[in-house]
């Protein structure tokens, strides 16, 4: 009689700490980063119109794009770790910088450009280092709850900012929520870094460019471009509306991680373009419900849960999409383009959002957005389907 080994989940004992020990840390900072939701209120405060709300906003796009399309040159000239520390430290760094430079357009255009660096070269390397802890076995799985410790933050953060800021103003937000993004930097020191592979010359950006790469990037893009809508004025839409923050953000996300944790494990031998295309129609008709929600709480309830329901099946996917048949310590390459157009979605539509909420509205802007994701769910079912 013989037993079937279970195959491994870590390249080996210690990687299984290090793997949640970082997890948490990219958690932390991602909940101090997640008070960003709120700087459109914070920015109102401070006399800024909608058109210089909407110029500070976008404004962190050229950083962030900028520096995650050149994170794996970091990576690779200086290591993974090493650049998701600076990543954080720079995060905090533009975050904290917030309390004394809100009231000033310069000022607060500095703090986002620094903030924006450190956004930049984040994602790439938090979720080149975990992967890199990871064997295939449940690959997939695993990565989808470590990559949901940056929007679990969003349950948290934006309702904690609300209540902080209801209750003791802008400098008590801020101030607090710096305390939890220094703790997840100090948790990344005495972890084990990851090898750095040989340097071939060029630019490692240009030299993981493949054309593989143009279906998932045009996917993130356009998840990054739903999801950026909700960190740049889903806040204010809701105030307008008196429904609280929690019931899209805290719905949403406690769903998309519960179906990380529960659901990922399931799916895993589904064409990826069918996983994707899926999680796009569920953002799309998240957003229809909460535009015609009017002000009924529970129907923005709803959708943030479909929204959460289908954002959970993207980024994790996608990024092992990118990353197929590339040695560990040459991933951050793909990383770094999937990144890149993730937050060129994120961080590069506020402005021309902003055009469309000031002449039709929150709601026919969600809607607009929503119509944009199906055709991109549209096209991914159709090529999944031609590929059979």
């Amino acid at each position: 009689m013989t037993t079937e080994t279970k195959p491994a989940e870590y390249i080996d004992a210690a990687a299984r700490g290090e793997f949640i020990r970082v997890g948490l840390g990219v958690f932390l900072v991602s909940f101090m980063n997640a008070h960003a939701t709120l700087f459109s209120i914070v920015f109102a405060r401070n006399g800024h119109d909608l058109h210089t709300i909407g110029v500070l906003l976008s404004a962190a796009a050229i950083p962030i794009i900028f520096f995650a399309l050149i994170s794996s040159e970091f990576s690779a000239r200086i290591g993974v770790l090493p650049t998701l520390r600076l990543a954080m430290l720079l995060t905090i760094v533009g975050f904290a910088s917030f309390y004394f430079t809100r009231a000033s357009f310069g000022g607060a255009l500095a703090s986002r450009l620094v903030q924006g660096a450190g956004q930049g070269l984040f994602l790439s390397a938090a979720i080149t280092y975990g992967q890199s802890r990871l064997t295939p076995a449940r690959l997939l799985f695993l990565l989808g709850v470590f990559s949901a410790m940056m929007p679990l933050s969003q349950a948290l953060g934006p309702p904690v900012g609300e209540w902080t800021l209801a209750r003791f103003g802008e400098n008590a937000m801020i101030a607090i929520a710096v305390v939890p993004g220094i703790a997840g930097l100090a948790l990344t020191f005495g972890v084990r870094p990851i090898p750095s592979p040989p340097r071939t010359g060029g630019l490692d950006l240009v030299a993981s460019w493949r054309r593989e790469l143009v279906l998932p990037l045009l996917s993130v893009a356009t998840a990054g471009a739903l999801f950026g809508f909700a960190v740049a004025y889903l806040a204010p839409a809701l105030e307008a509306r008196h429904i609280p923050l929690a019931a899209f953000f805290t719905a949403s996300t406690l769903t998309m991680f519960a179906t990380r944790f529960l659901g990922l494990r399931r799916v895993e031998a589904v064409d990826r373009r069918l996983l994707v295309a899926s999680g796009l129609a569920l953002e799309a008709i998240g957003y229809v419900c909460v535009s015609a929600a009017g002000s009924r709480a529970w129907v923005v309830a709803i959708g943030g849960v479909l929204f959460g329901f289908g954002h959970s099946m993207i980024y994790p996917v996608l990024a092992v999409w990118v990353t197929d048949g590339v040695e560990a310590a040459r991933r951050a390459g793909p990383q770094a383009w999937l990144n890149a157009f993730f937050n060129l979605g994120i961080y590069a539509t506020p402005l021309p959002e902003t055009w469309l909420v000031a002449a039709f509205g929150y709601e026919a802007t969600m809607v607009a957005l929503a119509v944009f994701a199906a055709c991109v769910a549209a096209w991914l079912a159709a090529r999944a389907a031609l590929a059979r």
